[in-house]
């Protein structure tokens, strides 16, 4: 097997941690590189262990996504089941498992293998009981609400109408595809053809952000007609937000469409320059410290590799 390479990359994700703070970037992309290896350096370790750490809100996200791709899996194969069913068979489940791996600490040894919730590791739950009701109770109503009123408009698309999107469950690379030579990874949640128009919908179980949601998916319409040639007057786009029973449908605009290409050629152009005689082939970042500290302490707080930095940090408070 040859030896991995760590290809540059862009995605909405990438572009708002290199954008919040240089150093996450470095971190998450650089840093943490080679780190699952044993002959790794303390620190790479570290990096690749933090790297994999997820938060109550992302675990939240997954349950609901996870439960109601199953409601929609059972319905078409014709078998009815409520919200209670998806949360019990489901949710419910996942949820346990993947809390107490992360309160029992079984990730120290399998980083990769089992969850970590930034929130133990940090120590910042106040009332956790508190915090898996709250979780509970959202993802039950996320669940109830897709079958009220999701299901009834897309509950009689078949399997074979789906676009096989490749996910991090899946194992190997997550959907992806290149555009101006650069490999941008966009993951819809779940996409699908009537004749030659195709549907993309994207689940939210937090928050409405409506402007950075509609940004996001404007990224799933370029991955439609790069990656399967679909015409951009054929696009639909909808944000389902679960938790209010809302949806957002919308199309983007050639205008639009442009407008979001430029974003992503900035990006690219900025995350370049970081990188030695500014070569992407090569990808080799710039030292660690040509790496920008963010200057808004918030965003440290909500960091997974607060730990890496807090050395430098402390410093910098004591200064």
């Amino acid at each position: 097997m040859g030896q991995l390479k760590n290809t540059f990359s862009w995605s909405f994700s990438a572009a708002e941690d290199f954008e919040q703070c240089r150093r996450r970037r470095y971190w998450s992309k650089y840093g943490m590189w080679g780190g699952w290896d044993r002959n790794a350096s303390p620190e790479q370790k570290t990096a690749y262990r933090l790297c994999k750490m997820d938060n109550r809100w992302g675990l939240m996200g997954q349950a609901a996504e996870n439960a109601i791709m199953w409601v929609l899996r059972q319905h078409q194969q014709g078998i009815p089941v409520d919200a209670d069913a998806g949360w019990k068979n489901i949710a419910r489940p996942f949820l346990t498992k993947k809390w107490n791996e992360s309160a029992e600490g079984n990730w120290r040894s399998a980083p990769k293998q089992f969850c970590c919730l930034r929130e133990h590791y940090y120590k910042t739950l106040e009332d956790e009981n508190a915090a898996k009701k709250q979780i509970a109770a959202q993802v039950q109503n996320c669940i109830a609400n897709f079958i009220d009123k999701v299901l009834p408009r897309i509950g009689d698309i078949s399997p074979s109408q789906e676009f096989r999107i490749a996910t991090p469950e899946m194992g190997g690379d997550v959907e992806n595809f290149t555009y101006e030579g650069v490999k941008i990874y966009s993951i819809p949640d779940y996409a699908y053809k009537i004749g030659d128009e195709v549907h993309i919908h994207d689940w939210k179980a937090g928050k409405i952000k409506a402007d950075q949601h509609k940004l996001q998916l404007s990224l799933y319409a370029l991955w439609a007609i790069v990656k399967y040639g679909a015409a951009l007057d054929k696009i639909f786009l909808y944000v389902e937000y679960l938790n209010e029973g809302q949806v957002l449908p919308f199309q983007i605009t050639a205008e639009e469409l442009e407008e979001t290409k430029q974003l992503m050629s900035d990006s690219v152009g900025e995350m370049t320059e970081y990188l030695v005689d500014c070569d992407r082939e090569k990808n080799t970042p710039l030292p660690k410290e040509e790496w920008e500290l963010t200057l808004d302490p918030v965003n440290c707080s909500q960091c997974n590799f607060l730990e890496l930095c807090r050395p430098e940090l402390d410093a910098q408070t004591s200064c």
